[in-house]
């Protein structure tokens, strides 16, 4: 016959569900708050105001283009991804110019912008254009077979962009970024 040990024997930790029920859920106008507040420092973030800015004008310069190019209205531009300008562009050149602008052109974070910018463009313009050419080739191909093994779905054909599109988003990022206000004031 064992003798009982005469350690107290330990408690186990609680689970972290337990110690979650012990913690009061925030309250609704802690949330409202949290998220106003957030919202607040990106509309006084003015290299991404002017990202946000010049994206935004790229969407809706594709209403344009769109109707000038195909000779109606179609709104589902505004959240079409290719086309003409890219947004992409538009968006990283505002921000590597408002960084610059903000911070000078020796600042790490116009660096990273510029990096960033470099292969967004090389991106839209490289591989996701290819990637939209071969779309294209794929359905061709599919749709001349019965049954259609992707039923009836076709892939996105539209999903990089030509040289000159990527150019006229970086114009667009461009003048965005130089005109709107960076650090209180506008250059």
């Amino acid at each position: 016959r064992r003798e009982p040990d005469p350690r107290p024997t330990p408690h186990p930790l609680p689970s972290p569900l337990a110690l979650l029920a012990l913690v009061p859920p925030p309250s609704m106008d802690t949330i409202v708050a949290g998220a106003t507040s957030a919202v607040a420092q990106l509309a006084a973030n003015h290299v991404f105001m002017a990202g946000f800015w010049a994206w935004a004008a790229a969407q809706v310069l594709k209403v344009f283009t769109t109707r000038y190019k195909r000779g109606h209205w179609d709104f589902r531009a505004l959240v079409d991804s290719g086309g003409m300008p890219s947004s992409h562009s538009a968006l990283s050149v505002a921000v590597t110019t408002a960084s610059a602008r903000a911070l000078g052109l020796s600042s790490a974070v116009f660096a990273v912008s510029l990096a960033y910018a470099l292969v967004v463009m090389y991106d839209a313009a490289g591989v996701r254009l290819h990637a939209g050419r071969q779309a294209e080739v794929l359905n061709k191909l599919i749709d001349g077979l019965a049954p259609h093994p992707a039923d009836g779905r076709r892939l996105k054909e539209v999903l990089g962009h030509t040289p000159r599109q990527v150019a006229a988003g970086a114009v667009v990022g461009l003048v965005i970024g130089l005109t709107c206000p960076v650090g209180g004031q506008a250059l």
